[in-house]
């Protein structure tokens, strides 16, 4: 076969992950659905194996992308590693859960071994180092076929002890290829490892720039100034440090506003708690999960987005947060603190307000300042919309495909 027909060859990638929408309006690791489409869009036939669910739906898939679940715990209801509020704050919140680990990861290798011996595919990637890459790097080897491993901030930041730590390592350095979203998580990881290609995860641009804010605007929202909260209810996503600045508003300024917190998750009950106990719970608006379609819509009613992530009591926190992109593009002013990764996303005065972590009052002083100062709003929308614009997903998929495609040549040149 010529070199010109190999390159023109759809390239055939297995897809794992621990996560991707279990239905059309899903929001679980729904970036990952956006970047296959795009990844669809450019010649790549992407088969993506993920863990099953009882709220699993048959879906439609753009072209050349085919969705298998592995079935990992009996009865099917009783499989609760993955999804909600992540692997993590799940085995945290449910300790006997912990049983389900071996038999998530030996149906994960077996589901995927078998469909890498019926379809053939040119590669594997493996989305989050442990346990999606160690299995991949151990297909990788059994079938001799080169393996791109991707972090994204809670295998990095969250993922410590001797045997993880180990086994992260080895994944890294067993691989043919390995991303990170951004230089903090690729730090994270470690620093003395080899050093990853930066490729952070992307918006549709278009998108989240069109929202319509009065599908979104109740009666009683018209003429408040809305805060806006969008992501997984856990602990590092910093929202009770959010109700607490809210609290300390001056009360001018708190009979102006209204929270909206999107999202669901582990601590949902104890925000809804403090947000009683401070008793401005008629500020509050849970709205839950809501299908990534209609997010756009809600962006553009929000006046601010406030997301003050922090290190946890694990050591977890933000890796990259595609949400201030998604603001951003939506032409609304960001506030967030400086953790993670989130000052390589975030400029501060540039494209958005930076704080401390775990410090509401300086994002009660962030909130004020953007109220009263009308130019530093509008500056921050203009140059924020122009950097999330060169998240686009297009752009993104483009540099995954060129590493899909130098990976691959190293196989065949090796050969």
């Amino acid at each position: 076969m010529s070199a010109q027909a190999v390159k023109d060859k759809p390239i055939k990638v297995l897809w794992l992950t621990s996560s991707y929408p279990r239905s059309k309006d899903d929001s679980a690791s729904v970036f990952l659905r956006y970047l296959a489409e795009a990844l669809a869009n450019q010649n790549i036939s992407l088969h993506i194996l993920s863990p099953d669910h009882c709220e699993v739906q048959v879906t439609e898939q753009a072209g050349g992308i085919v969705c298998s679940h592995f079935r990992y715990f009996w009865p099917r209801r009783l499989q609760l590693l993955a999804y909600g509020s992540g692997i993590l704050p799940n085995l945290r919140a449910t300790p006997w859960l912990l049983f389900q680990v071996p038999f998530f990861m030996l149906s994960m290798f077996i589901t995927a071994a078998w469909i890498v011996l019926r379809d053939k595919p040119c590669l594997i990637h493996a989305h989050w180092i442990f346990p999606q890459g160690t299995v991949a790097v151990l297909l990788g080897k059994l079938f001799k076929i080169p393996v791109v491993v991707t972090a994204h901030g809670g295998d990095a930041f969250a993922l410590k002890g001797f045997f993880v730590g180990a086994l992260k390592r080895w994944t890294v350095k067993n691989c043919s290829a390995w991303t990170s979203n951004t230089n903090a998580t690729a730090d994270a990881v470690g620093p003395d490892l080899p050093k990853p290609r930066i490729i952070p995860m992307g918006i549709d641009y278009k998108k989240f720039a069109s929202g319509n804010a009065q599908t979104a605007l109740k009666t009683d929202s018209q003429q408040k100034i809305i805060l806006l909260f969008v992501g997984r209810l856990v602990e590092k996503k910093g929202v009770a440090d959010l109700i607490a600045a809210v609290v300390g508003l001056p009360k001018d300024l708190l009979d102006r506003v209204q929270l909206w917190i999107i999202g669901d998750g582990t601590e949902r009950d104890h925000l809804k708690k403090l947000a009683r106990d401070h008793q401005i719970e008629d500020k509050v608006v849970f709205h839950g999960r809501l299908p990534n379609a209609i997010l756009p819509d809600y962006y553009a009613a929000a006046d601010i987005f406030i997301a003050p992530s922090i290190v946890d009591a694990n050591g977890d926190t933000e890796g990259q947060g595609v949400i201030f992109l998604e603001a951003m593009a939506s032409n609304i002013p960001v506030i967030s603190t400086n953790a993670g990764g989130i000052a390589e996303v975030i400029e501060h005065r540039k494209t958005g307000l930076l704080v401390n972590a775990k410090a509401p009052e300086e994002i009660k002083q962030a909130i004020e300042l953007l109220v009263a100062d009308k130019e530093l709003r509008v500056s921050l929308k203009t140059a924020g919309q122009r950097v999330a614009e060169s998240y686009d997903w297009e752009k993104m998929a483009v540099k995954f495909v060129s590493l899909y495609m130098v990976t691959r040549e190293g196989l065949i040149i090796s050969f």
